[in-house]
């Protein structure tokens, strides 16, 4: 929907060029119109964008698609958890023990909200997960993560400073986001810690 709302976009932006006497400029102008409207059609196009047109926040967003079953809400209960940097992306990456052998892989930079911050005076933030029960909000259509909603007690987690990245892909894992590993078992992710 949103190439549709794009390309529409662009075809409107051309025909207006075209309607002032785009004819009649110097041809290096069309080109920068037509690249102008293409990189904005990136952030015009983009569905936070035209949220935010519409005046609707985060939470009633997160509330429409609930209401209308294109988002759904899971709970889990956490025993343990790995987390480490992903160094070449800047992300941080949580994986959980959820239980029934499955693990729980979050990963992105919006989980450094809740992670300890005592090198900065001016932050000092203590860390507010992994904690034994959390739930998140995800997209139905592609298991986008819209929210995560974090518990009070924390569990422990092992921090892993330089993990190997490449053992991780051999076991499987694909370090994305709300991805639910079925055929690993944490302990043998946590001798990747040793």
């Amino acid at each position: 929907m949103r190439i549709l709302l794009a390309l529409i976009y662009i075809a409107v932006g051309m025909w207006a060029y075209f309607q002032l006497g785009g004819e009649e400029f110097h041809s290096s102008f069309g080109f920068i119109w037509c690249a102008f409207l293409v990189l904005t059609s990136v952030v015009v196009c983009n569905e936070g964008f035209l949220r935010v047109l519409k005046g609707q926040s985060d939470e009633e967003y997160i509330k429409e698609l609930l209401d209308k079953k294109l988002a759904i809400k899971e709970e889990y209960k956490a025993i343990k958890a790995i987390t480490f940097e992903d160094l070449g992306t800047g992300c941080l990456c949580h994986l959980i023990d959820v239980g029934e052998n499955e693990v729980l892989c979050l990963y992105g930079q919006y989980l450094y909200d809740y992670c300890e911050i005592d090198d900065d005076p001016e932050i000092n933030q203590v860390r507010q997960f992994p904690t034994t029960d959390f739930s998140l909000t995800r997209k139905i259509k592609n298991n986008e993560i819209l929210q995560l909603d974090v518990g009070t007690e924390l569990i422990d987690e092992t921090r892993i400073e330089n993990i190997n990245l490449d053992a991780l892909y051999d076991l499987g894992v694909k370090l994305d986001d709300g991805e639910l590993i079925k055929h690993i078992q944490f302990n043998e992710l946590l001798k990747l810690a040793k």
